[in-house]
């Protein structure tokens, strides 16, 4: 593997001397308990943790949640930046509705901004990830604003933005989940994109890889086309699916899987393609990540230049996944 890029700080902060390991922005869900332990115990190959416990999930524009302050705590005794994921779940589901609003309706977006603003300067967190996801084409150019404005807002108090974006290899302008974001746009605004390199095969669709290694390619080769690879962090899985012979998959962490073929006595299987695991039990067919996969996604990154990774989610791997990221060379630290 080739050293990674360099990376830029915060917005008039000053870099480390030090080099570190990657750089790794993990995404911490606050009410999993592994996620605290991987926090404690992993936490020196974290650059940033990003907390999911603040969504806008009516067309109000209102962010709601609590704050954690436990995670602050952790991340910051360990030297980890603390971003928050801005998303529009409603439900554990991804609200189309409220994305449209917030991006179009001129109360909604204001306060939208508003909210997020006032949430950074009050608990100190370094920055914000905006994860709005089923966005409807039509607000493309709507997403680009909201994200010019969000930033302008954020940046003038020292805070960095980051935007999570749905892996596509081309730009198609009608796809209902990636349709409106533009990468070129995006990219000439926020300070990192994380593009999210996964569900290539998800758990309404048939069994497959969730991110088979030609399809992430393929996916970072669009991106750097479009955005300089020192902004983008390459999104990767920390879980897979077990899908039935029939009907919806059920979504399954690197830890749960194993524990399955283990139970099982299920013969693990590598697919010489997609370059991940896989195995049956019965008529279930179980794809998921591993540290083996993990290490050809990691050369990916690597090889083009990008700034670090950006596994979803923290707690969801299993420990020797930590050992393979430290074994890659880093870029330093904001």
């Amino acid at each position: 593997m080739v050293a990674g890029v360099t990376v830029a700080g915060r917005p008039g902060g000053a870099q480390p001397a030090h080099a570190a390991r990657v750089f790794v922005a993990g995404y911490y869900v606050h009410d999993d308990p592994l996620a605290a332990t991987t926090l404690q115990a992993f936490g020196d190959h974290l650059a940033w943790t990003i907390t999911t416990n603040l969504v806008i999930s009516d067309t109000t524009g209102t962010l709601r949640g609590e704050h954690d302050a436990r995670v602050m705590t952790l991340a910051r005794q360990r030297g980890i930046s603390v971003h928050f994921r801005v998303s529009n779940l409603t439900d554990w589901e991804f609200n189309r509705e409220v994305a449209h609003a917030v991006l179009t309706h001129p109360e909604a977006r204001a306060r939208a901004i508003a909210d997020i603003a006032a949430t950074a300067d009050e608990y100190g967190y370094d920055g914000v990830n905006i994860d709005l996801e089923r966005v409807p084409p039509e607000d493309r150019e709507a997403l680009t604003g909201f994200t010019r404005d969000l930033t302008a807002t954020l940046r003038a108090k020292g805070k960095m933005v980051s935007i999570a974006v749905p892996g596509k290899t081309t730009d198609d302008l009608t796809d209902p989940s990636s349709g409106a974001f533009d990468l070129e746009a995006l990219g000439a605004i926020v300070d990192r994109i994380v593009l999210m390199a996964y569900d290539e095969h998800w758990d309404s669709g048939p069994p497959g890889p969730v991110a088979s290694l030609p399809w992430v390619e393929a996916v970072v080769r669009y991106a750097v086309s479009q955005v300089s690879p020192d902004k983008l962090l390459l999104g990767v899985a920390f879980y897979g699916y077990d899908w039935p012979a029939r009907g919806t998959g059920e979504g399954v962490s690197m830890r749960e899987a194993m524990r399955r073929g283990t139970e099982a006595g299920a013969e693990l299987q590598w697919d010489p393609i997609a370059l991940v695991p896989f195995f049956r039990v019965g008529p279930r067919t179980i794809y998921f990540e591993n540290a083996r996969s993990l290490a050809h996604k990691l050369e990916v990154q690597a090889n083009a230049g990008l700034a670090g990774i950006a596994p979803w989610r923290l707690g969801h791997e299993l420990p020797e996944v930590w050992a393979e990221i430290g074994r890659t060379p880093a870029a330093q630290r904001p």
